[in-house]
């Protein structure tokens, strides 16, 4: 009969104790010892749930006696050891652990505990020890394997991490904690298409999950789909009840990103309302600022953002620009500090390299900004590695060589033409396209869209089709045509749309075809000038080719030889302007700019500084004064140029 008593309290303790309720459990474990007086397993028990209601004291006479009781269970000396490792008594904690796993080599719950003393006293490699035997003795196990992941995830050891994280799932496949250190290890290993895949499966199995849609958002974002990793972020607000100004700030940085300044500036004035000082709002506010031409307010909020936090490398990004290079003493001195510090992510370190050259730049010392430059280069090859990419010559010749096949070939049945007409800015990057678009924008019938990355996203759908052996139908055409002018801003009373995404000039030829009402401008510049200005850029990470003289001027070389097939085979379709000419003649050839695309003259566009519209490139204040050539630095950096010079023969003769 007592026994009866004693089971029944200690399982409804048991109950209570899982629960949390340890007072109520410590009750049922009282009334067990009162049925039978001594029982090791109650005093154990008892001992524990003292414990856990921080009386550390009472506890332990309670756990050693039951262990003393019945040295044999390993459930006793693991309720000790606890208890010791809850005092630091680490060691002795230890020699109790061991102890139990001589009675029971195979109690999964000893490894764990095993594991978690070994990480307390610094042994990482017993602690993945314990772990992981932990849980091979129980794959419905998953707390050890989660430590274990963790562990190796921050030994750079993801591919570890990974195959336990994946047994793991198999026996919990919607566990948020197993997916969401899955993601790390993705994220640690820069492996962004296994962390775009796993976000889907996150998103697939909880789609009311901020977390999992924030880690589809970052997915998006390190594979350059900026408009898909805004419209995710969108979505982790909306699933998220108190707005905070730290996603806020965040999703106003992706809007930017993705080129919806109204979203952006709505972000941004919500973040500032719940907290006036989040530094990173400020800075995403002082950008916001310089695009829109409000050069006063963006200097005092990046000033005010680095008061704030003065490792903010945007603040000091929109500084730089807004003063052309030009920093104070202190400021080049804190971000050349930055630019250096091993510790920093490569994204922060990156950045801070290039401001700490365009100073060296901007104060006349072209020897001192070279050698900055190539370590902001040097940097930025490194990323690359690490996320496993390079620039490769032959894949861009096969490319350049397709897509004049392709563009040769009859297309089936071309859309209709839209009723809007898309105006496409093209060339290198670097090359005078936004002072085009400028000029363009400022007429009563266009808008202007900036860098859209739509016919990006068409040309690699048409490249992905053939090279599974497939050509576009009229239906594919169709509803290529079609995405290409969806998610447009409101336009107004305006017909033109102006594109300025520099890198459209290979798409030319899959423009003719899909939209026949389209112009296509095309932007020459002075080869050395821009490749030296592309250089002295800190482009988005994809543009691999931008970190290295030699692959700078291959690809201009490539570049060179497909607009000549464009202006041969595309005729009055490919209009080729000279940024020189039009910098130089710029009241004679802006009226016959307009004429090339269809538009009559309108003298707005003589003073198209004036214009309230963003200019979100790398030429957003310069895009703000009077139009001059901004040719004349390769002739300062004339003895530093003679590899890219060689370089740009060579690749001319190809």
């Amino acid at each position: 009969m007592n026994e009866a008593i004693r089971r029944e309290n200690i399982d409804r303790g048991v109950q209570a104790h899982q629960a949390g309720r340890y007072q109520e459990a410590l009750g049922f474990y009282r009334r067990a010892l009162d049925a039978v007086r001594g029982d090791a397993e109650a005093m154990s028990m008892s001992g524990l749930a003292l414990l856990h209601l921080g009386q550390y004291d009472r506890a332990v006479p309670l756990l050693q006696r039951a262990v003393e009781q019945e040295p044999g269970e390993p459930g006793f000396r693991l309720n000790l050891a606890e208890a010791l490792e809850r005092a630091q008594q680490y060691e002795l904690a230890e020699r109790h652990i061991e102890a139990a796993l001589i009675t029971n080599p195979n109690h999964a719950r000893a490894w764990d505990r095993a594991g978690d003393i070994a990480a307390k006293l610094n042994d990482e490699d017993r602690a993945a020890e314990g772990w992981l035997r932990a849980f091979s003795l129980d794959l419905t196990y998953i707390t050890p394997a989660l430590k274990f992941a963790q562990l190796q995830i921050s030994r750079n050891r993801c591919d570890q991490a990974l195959k336990a994280l994946d047994a793991a799932l198999i026996s919990a496949p919607g566990n948020e904690s197993l997916l969401a250190l899955k993601c790390e290890a993705h994220t640690t290993s820069c492996d962004w298409k296994a962390l775009q895949a796993t976000a889907a499966q996150w998103i697939g199995l909880h789609p009311e999950s901020p977390n999992g849609w924030r880690t589809a958002a970052r997915a998006a974002f390190e594979a350059g789909r900026h408009v898909e990793a805004s419209n995710a972020f969108a979505r982790v607000l909306s699933l998220t009840p108190t707005q905070n100004a730290g996603d806020l700030a965040a999703y106003a940085s992706l809007s930017l990103h993705a080129l919806n300044y109204e979203a952006a500036a709505v972000a941004v004035a919500g973040a500032a309302a719940l907290e006036p000082d989040n530094p990173d709002m400020l800075a995403t506010r002082a950008l916001l600022q310089m695009y829109f031409g409000h050069f006063d307010e963006a200097d005092a909020s990046a000033r005010r953002s680095l008061q704030l936090d003065s490792t903010n490398v945007s603040a000091y990004s929109t500084l730089s620009r807004l003063h052309r290079g030009h920093l104070s003493d202190a400021d080049k001195t804190a971000v050349s500090a930055l630019a250096q510090r091993a510790d920093l992510h490569p994204d922060q370190r990156i950045p801070a390299a290039f401001i700490a050259a365009h100073a060296e730049d901007a104060n006349g010392d072209i020897d001192a900004a070279m050698a900055a430059y190539e370590h902001a280069h040097s940097l930025a090859r490194q990323r690359d590695r690490s996320e496993g990419r390079s620039y490769d010559p032959q894949a861009v010749e096969r490319k350049v060589q397709r897509l004049q096949q392709l563009a040769a070939m009859k297309p089936p049945t071309p859309p209709p033409s839209n009723t809007l007409r898309p105006i496409f800015i093209v060339g290198m990057p670097r090359s005078g396209t936004t002072l085009v678009e400028s000029i363009l924008a400022a007429h009563s019938r266009v808008t202007a869209l900036g860098e859209r990355p739509a016919m990006q996203q068409i040309e690699r759908a048409l490249l992905e089709l053939d090279a599974r052996g497939n050509s576009p139908d009229a239906a594919i055409m169709q509803a290529w045509s079609t995405a290409y002018f969806l998610d447009l801003p409101a336009l107004g009373t305006t017909d033109h749309v102006t594109d300025k995404h520099p890198l459209n000039f290979e798409a030319a030829g899959l423009i003719a075809q899909l939209l026949p009402s389209a112009v296509i401008v095309h932007v020459r510049r002075d080869p050395v000038e821009t490749c030296l200005s592309i250089y002295r850029q800190e482009f988005n990470k994809h543009w691999a080719f931008a970190h290295r003289f030699a692959d700078i001027a291959h690809y201009y070389g490539c570049y060179a030889r497909l607009v000549t097939h464009w202006e041969r085979t595309l005729g009055s379709r490919f209009v080729t302007i000279h940024y020189e000419d039009l910098a130089m003649n710029f009241r004679s050839a802006a009226p016959q700019l307009l004429e090339a695309c269809g538009l009559e003259w309108e003298d707005a566009c003589l003073n198209f500084q004036q214009s309230p519209r963003p200019i979100a490139t790398f030429s957003t204040v310069q895009a703000r004064d009077p139009v001059k050539i901004g040719n004349g630095r390769a002739e300062k950096y004339a003895k530093h140029l003679g590899p890219l010079r060689d370089a740009l023969g060579i690749a001319s003769t190809h």
